[in-house]
């Protein structure tokens, strides 16, 4: 009886369905069956500035009742060759993104020509992304740079409900 049961469970194993789960790479990301993120066409934006210029990056608006998924953010300073630095951080602000959060950034690391200095938080992929406000496209502006310094940014992003 037992050697019938261990045969049975056997065939019934070898014979049924495999079974795989997917998992979300972000929260709230569709599941698909190809590998990738399930995210919606994702786009990005990047800008440099020159010096004594606050830089300005405008997301476009979403779809009616769509909102704006930040993935990717990089906000950075750079050197220039005048390097001047102050002692107070600067920081990059945003608007239409609920909260509207701002990141600091310092300019003790800009010792001379080239240095690059990434805000605080804004560095690259987003674990979990930001979600800009519903129809309306985030903004994000830099801090006024001076003769030593210039603004950097990219921002990578999906629209979805």
């Amino acid at each position: 009886m037992k050697r019938i049961l261990g045969l049975t469970l056997a065939l019934a194993l070898l014979f049924a369905p495999a079974v795989a789960l997917a998992q979300q790479v972000s929260p709230g990301a569709p599941t698909t069956q190809t590998g990738s993120t399930g995210l919606a066409g994702q786009q990005c934006i990047q800008s440099t500035g020159t010096s004594s210029v606050a830089l300005t990056v405008t997301i476009p608006q979403p779809q009616a009742s769509n909102s704006v998924y930040i993935d990717y953010l990089v906000l950075a300073i750079a050197s220039t060759g005048a390097v001047t630095t102050v002692s107070t951080p600067t920081t990059f602000t945003s608007t239409n993104i609920p909260g509207t959060p701002s990141w600091p950034v310092t300019q003790a690391g800009l010792t001379s020509a080239g240095f690059v200095v990434a805000a605080a938080g804004a560095n690259g992929a987003l674990g979990i992304p930001l979600k800009g406000a519903s129809g309306l496209g985030p903004t994000f502006v830099g801090p006024v740079a001076n003769a030593g310094f210039f603004d950097i940014m990219t921002v990578c992003f999906h629209s979805a409900p």
